[in-house]
């Protein structure tokens, strides 16, 4: 098989046998729906009734017409037992056509029960669960476990387990009848059944492989097209198109490879059970004529009804079957998407955490130690920012700076040491308390599909119309607003791709200020703007920040002189500190990157 070299001892291994805790789990989510489970098992007995009454009336038809062996029905003979066998046959069909459908819409609407429990089950799971886990598996992977995993339990619910028990309920009806009409012919049908077992076994040796790659290969289809799509700018900027297509074929055909080795193990099945059927109609139709040309009470019509019921009998045979695919392709699913719903979120609110009160801004690092896996980023970080001080991280990329505001918003938790804010530990206090009062703006703006107001009202829902628009006018966004066809009413697309850089910034900072809190984290805010829009930004923030706390990770010389304090960090410590002035005097560290970096921002502001 193509595929199976590829998988990683972190996504699955192919070849590993199924925890059964999986298909008890997907019990357990099913419980809510059991009243109507039952229900619809009793439809199915229904069905299977009238299914198991048609051969037999059938065959009763053939022996009332047959002179040679004539038959009574309920003492009826001739033409009027025809009348009442074709009223019964008629009553059968209508039977077993509302319970059919009563049976389908049931399972069906089970089926998207379950589905619905289970994708807000895993979207709130999602939504609490740590960064570094997104990170680290990828937007691709995680959607295709909410997604298309997700449909194949769908699939079993709906389709799967009530139909098993609809096939089982049959062939146990089947078997019955047949051992009631002739058990010595029902033996013989059933002396064929070996058989089948022993290709079941070896199949579902295979199977489990197969359908394990299959979900693995849609996962990284899923998370090559969000790549490629969310990237498709620079794709085209490098004329890149070529390349990435031949590397989604390479993706897309270990899919194609997969499906189509578990399509030949499910094709292989059928072929066998039809064989079989066949086999075993022929033994019954060669024995039971034997009966009746020895002169045996066997008739006609029960050797018809006999062999219809041998290929009824095989009916639910291949539907359990293809049922079985669907069984393991649901148990692959099941393993995923538990996978993903076990993961422990990094970040949790300790038992006895409490709201953290109204702040004033006074934050200190004390011998903070931090780091990414086994990595260590941050070494004994220890700075103090008084309310209303802004702070400017400036160093090298890697230097450690986007991890110092990380754990300031409580993204990660800290190796070692304290973060407090007004006196208060950060993981003392409830998460949702904490970012309550912190006003974020990211280097990468992400706004959501739905109107301009909508955005920035995102982070203070029962924000007024008046107070979007002060906010907005506060960070010099009102204007480019007002121009758009709508105004704030205005739909952005996903991530806001209609709007420029420089406007996703703007709104984004109306967002943060609306919050009205007490730190403002600035992420290298003002890096994607131009001059004109920076200057509108700079204006602003002096008013807005006054008495609030500012950390600003920022390449701007203009954000740098702003600050109260600037902290400059170097292979995760910090080697200075100081105003801006201060540090250019001492013509250290700081004053290497300004000259390196600076200098060209400075003579252009002059």
């Amino acid at each position: 098989m193509v595929v199976s070299h590829k998988v990683t001892p972190d996504e699955e291994v192919l070849g590993k046998a199924y925890d059964s805790r999986v298909a008890r789990r997907l019990l357990q989510r099913a419980m809510p729906y059991r009243a109507r489970m039952i229900f619809t098992a009793f439809l199915m007995a229904i069905t299977a009734a009238a299914d198991l009454a048609l051969p037999y009336l059938f065959g009763l038809g053939i022996d009332v017409v047959n002179p040679d062996t004539p038959r009574t029905f309920f003492g009826m003979s001739g033409v009027q037992a025809l009348d009442w066998l074709l009223g019964a046959f008629a009553l059968a069909i209508i039977v077993r056509f509302f319970s059919f459908y009563g049976q389908v819409y049931y399972t069906s609407q089970i089926g998207q029960g379950i589905v619905y429990s289970l994708r807000s089950t895993l979207f709130r799971h999602l939504q609490k669960m740590g960064i570094r886990h997104v990170d680290k598996r990828g937007v691709g992977s995680t959607m295709s476990r909410v997604q298309n995993d997700v449909s194949v339990i769908n699939e079993l619910f709906s389709e799967g387990l009530v139909g098993v028990l609809s096939d089982f309920i049959l062939l146990f009806g089947i078997i019955g009848i047949m051992f009631y009409t002739n058990w010595q012919l029902a033996l013989l049908a059933l002396s064929v059944m070996p058989i089948m077992a022993i290709t079941m076994v070896i199949w579902r040796r295979f199977a489990i492989s197969a359908y394990r790659a299959t979900r693995l290969t849609m996962a990284r289809v899923n998370a090559s097209l969000a790549e490629s799509i969310a990237g498709v700018r620079v794709v085209q900027a490098f004329s890149r198109e070529e390349e990435n297509i031949d590397r989604f074929d390479d993706v897309n055909h270990d899919n194609l490879e997969a499906n189509l080795w578990a399509a030949r193990l499910a094709a292989l099945l059928f072929p066998v059970v039809q064989f079989v059927e066949a086999l075993a109609t022929a033994l019954v139709l060669y024995v039971g004529g034997l009966f009746i040309l020895g002169g045996s009470a066997f008739t006609i019509g029960e050797l018809f009804t006999f062999a219809a019921y041998i290929s009824r009998f095989y009916e639910p045979i291949r539907d359990l079957s293809q049922r079985y695919n669907s069984l393991q392709a649901a148990m692959v699913a099941g393993e995923r998407i538990f996978e993903l719903e076990d993961i422990e979120p990094e970040i949790v609110d300790k038992p006895d955490a409490y709201p953290l009160p109204k702040i004033q801004g006074h934050v200190e690092f004390r011998d903070v130690h931090f780091g990414y896996e086994d990595t260590p980023v941050l070494r004994g970080i220890s700075l103090e920012a008084q309310p209303g001080d802004s702070i400017a991280l400036v160093g090298e990329t890697g230097a450690g700076k986007s991890s110092i505001i990380s754990l300031l918003s409580r993204f990660y938790d800290i190796w070692d040491g304290q973060i407090l804010i007004d006196g208060h530990d950060i993981r003392d206090v409830t998460q949702q308390s904490l970012r309550d009062q912190l006003g974020i703006v990211l280097q990468d703006t992400f706004l959501f599909t739905g109107t301009i107001r909508d955005n920035i009202r995102y982070g203070r829902m029962d924000a007024t119309d008046e107070q979007i628009i002060e906010s907005a006018r506060a960070v010099g966004a009102h204007d480019f607003i007002e121009a758009l066809p709508l105004g704030y009413d205005t739909e952005v697309n996903e991530r806001g791709i209609t709007l420029s850089v420089g406007q996703r910034q703007l709104v984004s900072f109306a967002r943060a200020l609306l919050a009205d809190p007490r730190i403002v984290v600035l992420d290298e805010a003002t890096s994607s703007v131009d001059t004109e829009t920076e200057i509108v930004i700079q204006d602003a923030l002096r008013t807005i920040l006054e008495g609030r706390t500012a950390f600003m990770i920022a390449h701007r010389l203009s954000t740098v002189r702003e600050a109260t304090k600037v902290i400059v960090i170097d292979q995760g410590e910090i080697v200075e500190e100081g105003t801006h002035d201060e540090l250019i005097e001492k013509r250290g560290h700081y004053y290497m990157l300004y000259t390196m970096q600076y200098r060209s921002g400075d003579q252009a502001a002059d």
